[in-house]
């Protein structure tokens, strides 16, 4: 089974680590929910303590509940803001005792609704309302003045209608079944007249609101006259939970949004650098492997400064090792040609003595050895010279129709029983670079063509004039390349020829001296299997560069 995998660059790996912070905001929710619940008890308690509060002022009167009026309300302008409307028959009227009027009229600037009813829940007395359009709005503006002016708008024009949509508001605009002269029954009311404070929470009529009341029960001596009920909205709490979740969230905006650009230029920097380092080590080997320049290391004093300079002594050590083996090649050819020289002549005088028949066996088998072994040296050197050559080879404008001509009619001079087929443009191919190498590849191809082709088959030599390239192609009818060697043909020291017997050394230079002729001319050698027939053609592009006039 095989899996896909994700490439994902320094900064994408950043920024995926940057997600884990993202749990942060779900801190930030939580906490504003553990907010909210406190502030809900705490506003249950003050609640419950101001019902207490005036349960207690009022216990042990019982002249408060045995002489009154109608029920009536003891703050008529309370009445209008809280849109009042009188059931048949409920009159509110001034209570008889002050005493109540005097203690409710005391805690009528409170944010809560205060109701005393008596045991059949008429209302003695009511004060306060339950709306403060002031405080569903305070939020806001609070902000406004301590964030700079960007923030004010993006708040205003951005998170602010996001949060609405998230976050329930406080509204003013809800109906209040309580708004009459009369108590409905409910939790709050029963527990109370049983003897026990009780805490409710409701949501009104058109659920657009949370009503929170606390019930205490008046006492005269050991039996319950009344209740006291105190009500109010969760709208304050509401305000102060959007109000700590917009500071909170937009804390955590601007620190991710700080973060993230941080992160990203960070992770650029460091991307850059290690482009930066990859690039130089490219740069510093050529396609042949060795070592153009060396590497400068980084003065930086982290992990990336210290892999450049390990790359730079990596590479100082190399370029030491490959002068030692090019400099190897000349010198070992240079110091054999003495000994070999001497034991040519030494085997010549001996071949000239007078010797048994098995003996002259031996001196033939000598000197056939030693040709090889001085082909071989010549070969080396001819590789060597040539690397060496390549940096001082002058470039020229010329015909390469013409060159490649030429060269064909010596092949068939000195190859008499193969036969050239060669396909030239009829015009002329106007090419800069340096036609004695030119012609030098195009002996090893073709001498390489001929020692692989089947007896009484042609050899192709095809030149293919293009736009920006040339191209020139040796094909020959023989055996196929193996799969394993179409891709190191090229490479020094490595050939395909099996051992023929013929006396002759392969040590495979011959396409590797072609490769490095086509990449001096900036082209590229290729080989691969004929389609039409079995055999092989070897092709090298040039590019067309650097033509004078």
């Amino acid at each position: 089974m095989i899996r896909a995998r994700i490439a994902l660059g320094i900064r994408a790996q950043l920024l995926l680590v940057l997600t884990v912070f993202l749990a942060i905001p779900w801190l930030g929710y939580e906490y504003v929910r553990e907010l909210e619940r406190f502030l809900r008890d705490s506003q249950e308690r003050t609640l419950a303590g101001t019902a207490q509060a005036v349960a207690t002022a009022l216990h042990d009167r019982p002249q408060l509940f045995e002489v009154r009026a109608a029920p009536f309300d003891t703050l008529p302008s309370e009445r209008a803001s809280d849109d009042v409307t009188l059931r048949p028959g409920a009159a509110l009227e001034t209570p008889e005792s002050p005493e109540i009027g005097q203690i409710l009229h005391g805690l009528s600037r409170t944010t809560a609704r205060i109701w005393v009813v008596d045991r059949d829940q008429h209302v003695l007395a009511r004060a306060g309302s339950l709306r403060h359009p002031s405080a569903a709005s305070a939020g806001s503006a609070a902000e406004g003045s301590s964030i700079s002016r960007f923030g004010a708008w993006l708040d205003r024009e951005a998170l602010q209608p996001l949060y609405s949509k998230v976050l329930q508001q406080p509204t003013e605009e809800f109906s209040d079944e309580r708004s009459g002269g009369a108590v409905a029954a409910g939790r709050d009311v029963e527990g109370a007249l049983a003897g026990i404070l009780t805490i409710d929470r409701r949501p009104t009529a058109d659920g657009r609101a949370i009503i929170v009341s606390a019930a205490h029960p008046i006492w005269v001596g050991d039996e319950v006259k009344g209740v006291v009920i105190v009500e109010e909205t969760t709208n304050a709490v509401l305000v102060e939970r959007n109000r700590a979740f917009a500071r909170l969230f937009n804390i955590v905006l601007a620190a991710l949004l700080v973060g993230s650009v941080a992160l990203t230029l960070y992770a650029s920097w460091l991307s850059s650098r290690i482009r930066r380092l990859r690039d130089e080590a490219e740069a510093a080997i050529d396609a042949r492997g060795r070592v153009r320049r060396p590497l400068a290391g980084s003065n930086a004093r982290d992990e990336i400064g210290d892999l450049s300079r390990s790359f730079g002594s990596a590479l100082a050590r190399l370029t030491e090792y490959a002068s030692y083996q090019e400099a190897m090649a000349s010198r070992l050819s240079h110091e054999l040609r003495t000994p070999i020289a001497v034991v040519r002549s030494s085997v010549d005088n001996l071949a000239l003595q007078p010797l048994p028949g098995d003996a002259r066996i031996y001196i033939e088998r000598a000197q056939q050895g030693l040709s090889r072994l001085a082909n071989i040296i010549t070969r080396i050197s001819e590789a060597t010279r040539l690397e060496e050559s390549l940096a001082d080879a002058e470039r020229e404008r010329f015909d390469l129709a013409r060159v490649v001509a030429g060269c064909v009619d010596g092949y068939r001079a000195a190859y008499r029983d193969q036969v050239f087929d060669l396909r030239v443009p009829s015009g002329e191919v106007p090419f800069y670079g340096a036609p004695e190498l030119i012609a030098q590849m195009l002996d090893k191809l073709c001498a390489n063509a001929v020692e692989f082709a089947e007896p009484a088959t042609p050899i192709i030599v095809a030149l293919k004039h293009e736009e920006n390239a040339v191209a020139l192609a040796v094909a020959n009818e023989g055996p196929p390349l193996p799969a394993k060697m179409q891709g190191r043909l090229f490479d020094s020291m490595v050939s395909v020829r099996q051992n023929r017997g013929d006396g002759e050394p392969h040590l495979g230079l011959g396409l590797y001296i072609v490769r490095l002729i086509a990449e001096f001319h900036g082209g590229r050698a290729s080989a691969a299997n004929r389609d039409d027939v079995q055999g092989v053609t070897v092709s090298v592009v040039l590019p067309r560069v650097r033509a004078v006039r």
